[in-house]
């Protein structure tokens, strides 16, 4: 016989199974996760950082490659100079003709060791090197004699794996009617809208384009000066000559 107390509410009771590990073995599950994602992550930057030097390296034996026929040419092209300064029978035009082939030669020589010289210190860098510097800078003819192509190449030493952030200025000085004259390079180019260009990479940028040289102003050189957007950082100025290559 089932006693009934008037008024109160029955419980039904359940009996659930005891399971101590159950919270240790789901946080070890987090754990486990956490570190496969992590280890992921790490192989796949690993594995970015191993592709960007294979490509420097297949670039810079192209460059080698390229560099050493050069040299041949240009030690073939000696050969004729001399050949034709000795010779009576060959014309003033044709000598002439050799001579520039020579020059233009010797300047693809110049610029493809600069490009080495990039490569290498990209690749294997100097301890105790400075951490950003100018990689090289090129001024180029155009087929009109007032406009000029320029490249320029900021780098950073390979040991360095932080993101480089500033800003870089570029001022053409020379003489405009025989007075001393300087123009930034936002009023002597249309692909420039401000004084200071943007600095931001890893191991290196590349900024190039086209200037045009006003009406009486005579070049005689480049101011370049880089600066870093944090309190510390790199702080660069140099110059250059108007040193122009023919392209």
């Amino acid at each position: 016989m089932v006693l009934k107390v008037k008024g109160s509410k029955q419980y039904r009771m359940k009996v659930v199974p005891d399971k101590p590990f159950s919270g240790v073995i789901a946080i070890a599950g987090v754990v486990f996760l956490l570190l496969i994602t992590s280890a992921a992550s790490y192989f796949a930057g690993q594995y970015q950082l191993r592709q960007s030097l294979e490509r420097k390296t297949q670039e810079h034996t192209q460059a080698l490659d390229r560099l050493t026929a050069l040299q041949g040419e240009n030690e073939s092209l000696r050969m004729r100079v001399a050949t034709a300064e000795q010779s009576l029978t060959i014309g003033e035009q044709a000598s002439e003709s050799v001579r520039a082939e020579l020059v233009q030669k010797e300047s693809q020589i110049a610029e493809l060791k600069q490009e080495i010289s990039f490569y290498r210190g990209v690749m294997a860098p100097e301890e105790g090197g400075e951490r950003v510097s100018i990689g090289r800078f090129i001024l180029s003819q155009t087929s009109d004699p007032k406009n000029y192509q320029y490249k320029l190449q900021v780098k950073q030493s390979a040991a360095r794996r932080d993101i480089v952030k500033g800003s870089a200025t570029f001022t053409v000085v020379g003489r405009q009617d025989g007075e001393p004259k300087s123009y930034p390079l936002k009023e002597l180019s249309e692909q420039v809208d401000s004084e200071s260009i943007q600095l931001r990479f890893k191991y290196f940028q590349n900024i190039e384009g086209e200037l045009r040289l006003p009406e009486g102003f005579v070049p005689e050189g480049v101011e370049l000066s880089l600066k870093s957007s944090g309190r510390k950082g790199f702080n660069i100025e140099q110059r250059y000559g108007w040193l122009v290559q023919e392209s």
